[in-house]
């Protein structure tokens, strides 16, 4: 089903409401039908300066569907001087120049479901009824940005000229300015909350401005302006640094907050090692709302343009360590107590995991589960209701030092060698399952085989934890 279509099934929907509500008989009308004659088609057609944005409705075959004698529209309505200037600055000749499929998500784009009178309007994004496709068969609503600091504006630029304007079906306001169907740079240029980082991003980022401007869609997760000018001051990041993590904070196709999974995904910022990009990942946790890498959660959710989402954040997400993966990953808490226990705090783990310059990086970290922990705690201990303290500081150690290689980003498909040289000896890989097996061979199975790409190495989930030789 293609977007046109889409559309069509909407009208209909529209007009079965239309005839619903010419087909209502009061019971004190001896059963005539009561016709209204001030709907928001018959205002703009018997209104000469909204004589061009009646044409347009008739050029989107949305007339039938904005009449009626009830309703709870609300129609942002541009007199004529508003359109001719949309016109001119399109190079359109005139309204007939103007597709039907434009013309109707334009119309659309003007038109909200919902009465809103200019005292209602509060400062932030409403959806219209105007939409932009997300696969064949779905699609999400154009948002509109509100702003009522000083007076009730639209998408930084649009104001009454006229407001609250009674009609059958809903209620109307003349507008100075016909609006363009929005792209998310139309919101990141008028919203005062994202302009910052909009602003850095298009000096800082090549990448970021062919996005920005192109027709393919992304998500965008925006910083707060606070948030993100006071880390922008004040960080020591490289010029190169600060371009990917720009990137970091672009995710490619249009992702609303219902499409959000828990878990990992790629962004567009890379990683150079060993001359080589590679894509960093990122870490949702929806358990605890929707928070990125344990210190940046969603604000403002499903910012709609035509080209792309925006969700804003309440901090700066930061290229990301190893150790920010891992302590930020609800599902490997026992990893962390385990390389934080102060009697090993010599071996340095979230301190080597955390560099991102030393000789020693990249690393992989096959990094247990906490259900591994708490099956080799049964396995070792099966008589016993043991924990992590139960393990003696040296047997700790040498257990997680298998879990451990350094000068190493290993991706499993595109390495050679059967095994990988930890910290603690020699682990067999299995690239067919894809599993690990230690020297006991007892296997770890790979949860997943993309590689969670960090800043100075990567690491894979396992379900078991390895052992050195029993």
């Amino acid at each position: 089903m293609n977007k046109f279509i889409l559309k069509i099934t909407k009208l209909l929907f529209l007009l079965s409401i239309t005839l619903t509500v010419f087909s209502c008989v009061d019971d004190d009308d001896n059963g005539n039908v009561i016709e209204g004659n001030n709907s928001i088609i018959n205002y703009i057609e018997k209104t000469p300066r909204f004589s061009l944005f009646y044409d347009l409705v008739v050029q989107a075959e949305l007339d039938a569907a904005l009449d009626g004698n009830s309703g709870t529209y609300t129609l942002l309505a541009p007199n004529n001087t508003a359109v001719e200037a949309y016109l001119s600055e399109n190079s359109l000749s005139g309204i007939n120049d103007i597709s039907q499929e434009l013309a109707f998500d334009l119309v659309y784009y003007h038109l909200l479901e919902t009465i809103n009178t200019e005292q209602s309007f509060t400062t932030g994004y409403l959806k219209t009824l105007a939409e932009t496709p997300l696969t064949d068969s779905t699609a999400t609503n154009l948002s509109l940005l509100v702003n009522t600091a000083s007076e009730v504006e639209f998408n930084g630029d649009v104001h009454f000229v006229s407001a609250d304007i009674e009609v059958d079906n809903g209620i109307m306001h003349e507008i100075d300015k016909m609006m363009a169907l929005p792209s998310v740079e139309t919101f990141m240029i008028a919203d005062s909350n994202l302009t910052p980082f909009y602003t850095e991003a298009i000096s800082t980022s090549s990448l970021f401005q062919s996005q920005i401007t192109s027709a393919e869609k992304f998500t965008y997760l925006i910083p707060s302006a606070d948030t993100f000018t006071t880390f922008w001051e004040n960080t020591d990041y490289t010029s190169e640094e600060k371009e990917q993590l720009i990137n970091y904070h672009v995710q490619d196709s249009l992702k609303l907050n219902s499409d959000l999974e828990a878990g990992y995904q790629t962004t567009n910022a890379t990683t150079n090692i060993n001359g080589e990009d590679k894509f960093l990942s990122i870490y949702l946790n929806k358990d605890v709302g929707l928070l990125y890498n344990g210190i940046s959660s969603i604000t403002v959710q499903d910012i709609v343009g035509t080209n792309g989402v925006i969700h804003t954040l309440d901090e700066v997400i930061t290229l990301p360590s190893l150790a920010d993966f891992i302590t930020a990953d609800l599902e490997l808490t026992t990893l962390v107590e385990a390389i934080s226990r102060d009697d090993i705090s010599a071996e340095n783990y979230l301190e080597k995991l955390n560099n991102t310059n030393t000789a020693n990086a990249p690393y992989t970290v096959f990094a247990p589960t906490d259900t591994a922990f708490e099956d080799v705690l049964l396995e070792l201990y099966p008589n016993d209701l043991s924990t992590l303290e139960d393990i003696e500081t040296q047997d700790l150690i040498d257990v997680l030092n298998l879990h451990f290689a350094e000068n190493l980003n290993l991706e499993l498909d595109n390495y050679n060698a059967s095994s990988v040289n930890t910290l603690g000896g020699t682990t067999e890989i299995d690239f067919t399952v894809p599993s690990l097996a230690d020297i006991n061979n007892r296997e770890a199975l790979i949860l997943s085989s993309e590689e969670i790409q960090a800043v100075n190495g990567v690491f894979y989930k396992i379900d078991t934890v390895l052992l050195p030789q029993q």
